[in-house]
């Protein structure tokens, strides 16, 4: 999860607020603990075998549309961490799921029950690393909104083009009253 280490990076640099993100993580962990428990009841009791070319010829459309469905929830919160990341985050790009999903093909000579065991494996890593991301931003303090060094150049800008605005701006001449000339007769 290449884009969740960069988030909590950028939100270590800048001192966001690590309570609420490591929520988020935690969240998405679970997420993860829930797909390794579908994983594992698969494991338990795999069913008839399927074709030599798909997972989910073997584990069934239903347990794929229950990882899919646990996949849209993890990515939501993927979002919602990356959004905390502030300017940073417009250049975290969604690159994989944090669920592994029953969409992936077999590898040759590959049955359902391994290609399961692999992807159990896959999750309860992701999530294990996904528990120490949360902690590593639970560590961030956040800081005052008034220390912020960026929040210190921005009003130094504002006093420069408010110095030009003035300059720029000439005050009318003011109006000189004009004498009529007696009307002749």
């Amino acid at each position: 999860m290449q884009i969740l280490d960069q988030a909590v990076e950028a939100i270590r640099k800048q001192g966001g607020n690590g309570a609420q993100v490591a929520a988020r993580l935690e969240a998405i962990a679970a997420c993860g603990d829930r797909a390794a428990r579908l994983w594992q009841g698969y494991l338990d009791n795999p069913g008839a075998p399927g074709d030599k070319y798909t997972i989910v010829s073997w584990t069934g459309a239903e347990l794929a549309k229950q990882l899919h469905v646990l996949s849209l929830q993890a990515q939501e919160l993927v979002k919602e961490v990356c959004t905390a990341a502030g300017k940073q985050a417009r250049f975290l790009v969604l690159d994989e799921s944090p669920i592994a999903l029953a969409y992936r093909g077999l590898k040759e000579g590959e049955t359902g029950p391994q290609a399961a065991q692999a992807l159990l494996a896959e999750q309860q890593a992701t999530s294990k690393h996904l528990r120490v991301l949360a902690d590593k931003v639970r560590a961030v303090k956040p800081t005052a909104k008034g220390t912020k060094k960026p929040a210190a150049k921005k009003t130094a800008v504002r006093k420069k083009t408010a110095s030009k605005k003035k300059a720029a701006v000439k005050k009318p001449a003011p109006k000189k009253a004009v004498k009529k000339a007696p009307k002749k007769k």
